[in-house]
């Protein structure tokens, strides 16, 4: 087996558990702890009893209906991964599909989706992908997700026109300015050559040489995906209309009348605040955005049930991806303890 890059390896090393430190699991035990402190805040303004009342009386076909969409996305994405990868490093949708699953299931357990590291692990491994541009499949897959979420909540608010008390007028040409700036990421090689070589510039030292690696990376990927540019972003477009119609059906099951332009631009909104690298899966950001977003449309108790609808989304992937990870892991696992013996006599 080809030795792999320690821009992959390292933080794979950092999750065996052989004297592992608090500084490597610090920052999911901090991610977890948000989690847990914005729930615990969320939860005692409410009167839960509602809010369980609330998920009883939901239409049991409409969730049924709604939840069942998860498997169809993420089949979705399993084909979008295998296009963004290079050619070749992976035999089929078949092995896309089992590592998306495998990631799903990692970033349940990881913060900021460290989880999706395992993809970036085999795409080095089965080709001759440097360790560069397989991290840049991460962040590329990230800003077509920002891009597309963006792209839906501005076309909802232009439409349905949401009312969202103390949000000023200004935040919506701030968020287009960041789907421009995705967009411009993930579309024009030019500028990702550009943003690489100021990067390269800006980090010029040997500790941050992961993310020189990236910068180098990102452009040699803007280049293989050049054939691909106009399935992927589309495909990626695709994806999230179907996430944010499945949010708009959990409001059918739960008997909210919140208009579908409304609920894309809103539920889009909280989406995006569950990104941010603060907690577990998104739990708790994505919870109180919710409810202070829907405030003027729905009782904070219906807002807190549909939240909790809206987390099956990331059980789902990871309980399928438990019986297939195991392979997975285990290679990485035992790569990644070699790679730390071989480099502790040396530290």
């Amino acid at each position: 087996m080809r030795d792999l890059p320690s821009e992959v390896l390292q933080p794979l090393a950092a999750s065996t558990p052989a004297r592992t430190a608090w500084g490597r699991r610090g920052a999911g035990v901090v991610s977890l702890a948000v989690s847990a402190a914005l729930l615990v805040v969320l939860y005692r303004s409410m009167n839960i009893r509602l809010i369980g009342e609330t998920l009883l009386r939901a239409d049991k076909v409409w969730l049924v209906v709604s939840i069942g969409m998860i498997l169809p996305i993420t089949v979705l994405r399993a084909i979008r991964f295998l296009w963004v990868a290079p050619a070749g490093t992976l035999p089929g949708i078949g092995e896309a599909l089992r590592l998306t699953l495998a990631a799903s299931a990692l970033n349940v357990l990881l913060p900021a989706k460290a989880g999706d590291l395992i993809k970036s692990y085999f795409v080095v491994k089965r080709g001759k992908t440097s360790a560069g541009v397989a991290v840049a499949i991460i962040l590329y897959e990230r800003l077509c997700d920002v891009f597309a979420l963006v792209f839906w909540c501005l076309l909802g608010w232009l439409v349905g026109r949401p009312q969202v008390q103390g949000l000023p007028s200004l935040f919506w040409p701030l968020l287009g300015v960041l789907g421009v700036t995705c967009a411009v990421l993930i579309l024009s090689e030019r500028a990702a050559a550009r943003s690489g070589a100021l990067l390269l510039r800006l980090l010029p030292h040997r500790k941050v040489r992961g993310l020189q690696n990236l910068a180098e990376g990102w452009p040699n990927l803007l280049q293989l995906v050049r054939g691909r540019r106009r399935r992927i972003v589309p495909w990626s477009l695709l994806i999230w209309i179907a996430h944010l119609f499945q949010i708009w059906m959990f409001t059918v099951a739960l008997s909210a009348d919140l208009p579908l332009t409304v609920c894309m631009s809103l539920s889009a909104l909280a989406l995006m605040a569950g990104q941010l690298p603060l907690t577990i899966a998104g739990l708790g950001t994505r919870d109180v955005a919710l409810v202070v977003l829907l405030s003027g449309y729905m009782r904070p108790e219906s807002a807190a049930a549909l939240g909790i609808l809206i987390s099956t989304r990331n059980l789902l992937p990871p309980l399928l991806g438990v019986p297939v990870m195991k392979p997975y892991l285990s290679s990485v696992l035992g790569e990644a303890r070699r790679w730390r013996s071989e480099r502790e006599p040396v530290e």
